[in-house]
């Protein structure tokens, strides 16, 4: 069962006929380190820096969901689809998303945080249509199966048995929960054995869709990047979603 459920840029027939919207908010000199950002119709936002002199590129997608939007019931589940992300959609395995950057000797990688979370890739910057695609794949075509959540499940429980295991981080959820008590900023963001144990593909999917709509969504690319290109890649690549 895939996860997406969303067209990210046209989600009435009046916003597909909208035009996307174009801020320039740094205007650098010569070019070097202009900022530009464009409002997609349906409210995702594509935000790029251009750096003409470097010979690579940095794309992401953030999100803006962390463990602090978790009810105590699904402590850990913006975490556990991070994993989930990664574990295949209809168009690529698992390992066919790694196997894709390391080809071309690329990075990618994400992190959960308690209010955002982000996946990006570093590649060439000969090479940022490929992860442009591999990154909104991800993000728009997960499958999210319960099989994978099975599979994850173990790695993550090891996780939170090596930050059980180590003193820095056990002070800083120390300090998260005194500072916050039961408000979700006190709780951790990989969750508990008892929650993580308890999530199900199905509560994880309706989290996704919850979640992951194109206005909680920021696409940011730094490096020698043409905005355009990057704006029409992104749209295109969401609007198949």
């Amino acid at each position: 069962m895939t996860s997406r459920g969303f067209k990210a840029t046209a989600r009435t027939s009046s916003e597909a006929r909208a035009v996307a919207r174009t801020q320039t908010l740094i205007k650098g000199t010569a070019g070097i380190g202009t900022v530009r950002r464009t409002t997609l119709p349906g409210g995702l936002r594509v935000v790029t820096e251009t750096l003409p002199s470097v010979r690579s590129a940095t794309f992401g997608i953030w999100a803006h969901v962390g463990s602090r939007d978790e009810t105590p019931s699904l402590n850990g589940a913006t975490h556990y689809l991070e994993h989930l992300l990664f574990k295949g959609t209809d168009r690529r395995s698992a390992l066919d998303i790694s196997a894709a950057l390391d080809a071309v000797g690329g990075e990618m990688n994400a992190f959960t945080a308690k209010e955002y979370t982000c996946y990006y890739a570093r590649v060439l910057d000969t090479d940022l249509p490929l992860a442009i695609d591999v990154v909104c794949d991800m993000l728009t075509g997960s499958l999210i199966r319960e099989e994978d959540v099975d599979v994850e499940r173990g790695a993550i429980l090891e996780e939170i048995a090596m930050t059980e295991d180590d003193p820095g981080d056990c002070v800083h959820d120390l300090f998260a929960h005194t500072m916050f008590g039961d408000n979700p900023l006190g709780r951790p963001v990989l969750g508990t054995v008892d929650t993580v144990n308890a999530l199900t593909a199905d509560r994880i999917r309706r989290f996704y869709k919850k979640h992951y709509d194109p206005t909680h969504l920021v696409v940011a690319c730094a490096g020698n990047v043409d905005h355009a290109k990057v704006v029409r890649q992104v749209r295109a690549a969401f609007e198949k979603a």
